[in-house]
């Protein structure tokens, strides 16, 4: 077993070694300015735990683990600055992570972008804007033994309640390190999945359960932080043939690891500071031209102009300090890639650049998306751009079939309302959100649009139709002065499980037109896609108006 533990060991070292890329000396910046502007943050990437993070294979050898391939799609974008997984190692438990942090180790770098070749975890750990970590499943799976001789497989309980409650303050600790550390880190801990699904069937629902109290013992210690879960157990057990092809062995293939990545990149997306979707918005003005408007780009010196593109046309050059330009003379029935390059003093260009799409038909007012056309509430998502509550995508695209996040609604609901306040909310989950985005989250909660849940406001989680239902009636609240009450309970059948605040507000959007059920239900429970909440914003927006 030690030789064979040695091999894993020596396989794993020389293949991260293989992995490495030299990394060519930078100039400091006051040697020369070689930092481009840019509307994204440089990302340092630390992945921690256990064989999945280091990419063990069926086969047991070393390969791309799902640290891999997120730092590729972190890459592919434009944004990574390093990526480094060595303090992850094959056989690490959430013991083995939490020492590694306290006692700050020193480890080869095994990954990308960075000059050392050694680091050490605390500094690496400061220096980190994302974190990945997969540990916890090697603290219990030992206690599942089979019986070479009989083939009968058992389970110390009494040690594996124990290893479980290990698990769990473990987490707790191992977060407080980060916390200490690095309180804005963006931190992603992997869920874990059935590992044994060749197993005799009548085995089936005791992993299926011990696989369960694991991944809740590992959410229960991260309550009150700012660390997202991402759970793996249902995607990969949908195919395990292809994800777990080797009966005899625990680790993904390739493909396995690629569907994890796809499970974390969405949360990332959703909660990242790098993306430029929405820095950059077109707002109709009239036949054929549009109003462009975007966010500052930021630079370590400073941004002295923009460049206003009509896919490679150059339109204009404006001051560093302009954040606004109007587009004229589009050509009828032409779908135009505006786009914005920021450049400072030393001539350094942005590369990841604000793009969108616009199309003119027929000398009429520009189509802002390339996927609204023809969809039921088009004029409505026209509006709610036109009036700056929402923005498309860097693609040109709005995705209105998509699902609107918690802090997607509160940015809504903040633009329309134009709501500031220079308190700071009570949320652990949001430190590592930009500072605009955190800044409307810190509005909404003053002014009591949104209340969060026992420390967290979960800004990923999808809002439901009765969630935005209740931040509706508070905005109504608000501008109003008082809030509203309903003449009558809406005549939906579905509200039976609902307090009296979410059922007034349901029955407020019923009353004012603001929305509207479906064959008798309001479907409260359902989520909201963006298309939906840009009906609801316009027409409450219009009621206010009204109201007033």
């Amino acid at each position: 077993m030690a030789k064979k533990k040695m091999k894993l060991r020596l396989l794993f070292a020389v293949a991260l070694m293989i992995q490495m890329l030299v990394v060519p000396y930078h100039f400091s910046a006051a040697e020369i300015d070689t930092s481009a502007p840019s509307w994204t943050v440089p990302i340092d990437y630390l992945a921690l735990g256990d064989s999945l993070a280091a990419g063990v294979t069926p086969n047991n050898e070393l390969g791309k683990g799902y640290a891999d391939f997120l730092a590729e799609s972190i890459q592919e974008i434009g944004t990574l600055k390093s990526y480094n997984k060595g303090f992850s190692f094959p056989g690490y438990k959430s013991t083995d992570v939490l020492n590694d942090i306290q006692q700050n180790v020193t480890k080869d770098v095994y990954g990308f972008g960075y000059i050392a070749k050694t680091a050490e975890l605390q500094k690496s750990i400061k220096d980190a804007e994302i974190i990945t970590i997969s540990a916890g499943a090697n603290d219990v799976l030992p206690l599942i033994k089979k019986d070479p001789t009989t083939g009968k497989t058992t389970v110390d309980q009494k040690a594996l309640v124990t290893g479980l409650q290990q698990v769990g303050s473990n987490y707790k600790a191992i977060m407080t390190e980060i916390n200490q550390i690095n309180p804005d880190a963006q931190v992603y801990v992997m869920g874990y999945y059935n590992p044994f699904p060749y197993m005799s069937e009548d085995l089936q629902p005791l992993l299926k359960q011990l696989l369960s109290v694991l991944n809740k013992t590992i959410t229960t210690g991260l309550e009150g932080t700012q660390a997202i879960f991402v759970p793996t157990g249902d995607v990969i057990a949908s195919d395990y043939k292809v994800y777990l092809p080797n009966p005899e062995n625990i680790h993904l293939s390739e493909a396995g690891y690629k569907k994890v990545t796809e499970l974390f990149w969405p949360n990332m997306l959703a909660a990242n500071p790098w993306d430029t979707a929405g820095s950059l918005v077109a707002n109709p003005a009239g036949p054929n031209s549009v109003n462009l408007n975007w966010q500052p780009a930021s630079d370590n010196v400073a941004v002295t102009s923009y460049e206003l593109y009509n896919g490679e046309e150059k339109l204009a050059t404006v001051n560093g300090d302009v954040s606004t330009y109007k587009v004229e003379n589009l050509v009828d029935n032409t779908t135009n890639i505006l786009s914005v390059i920021a450049v400072d003093q030393a001539g350094n260009k942005s590369i990841h650049n604000p793009t969108i799409s616009v199309t003119v038909a027929g000398s009429t007012t520009p189509t802002l998306y390339t996927d609204i056309a023809g969809h039921g509430l088009e004029s409505y998502i026209a509006q709610a751009t036109a009036v700056g509550i929402v923005g498309g995508y860097a693609d040109g695209t709005f995705k209105p079939n998509q699902n609107l996040s918690r802090v997607q609604a509160v940015t809504m609901v903040v633009r329309a309302l134009n709501l500031k306040t220079d308190e700071v909310a009570p949320f652990g989950d949001i430190t590592n959100y930009a500072v605009q985005t955190k800044a409307e989250i810190n509005a909404a909660y003053k002014y009591g649009i949104v209340k969060g849940d026992y420390g967290s406001f979960k800004p990923t989680e999808a809002v439901t139709r009765a969630q935005l239902a209740l931040m509706i009636e508070r905005s109504y609240k608000h501008v109003m002065g008082a809030p509203y009450t309903s003449a009558q309970k809406a005549p939906y059948s579905d509200l039976g499980n609902y307090g009296a605040e979410t059922v007034n507000a349901i029955s407020m959007l019923h009353e004012l037109n603001i929305a509207n059920g479906f064959e008798g239900k309001f479907m409260p429970s359902n989520s909201t896609t963006r298309a939906q909440a840009a009906k609801m914003f316009v027409n409450f927006i219009s009621n206010s108006k009204q109201a007033k």
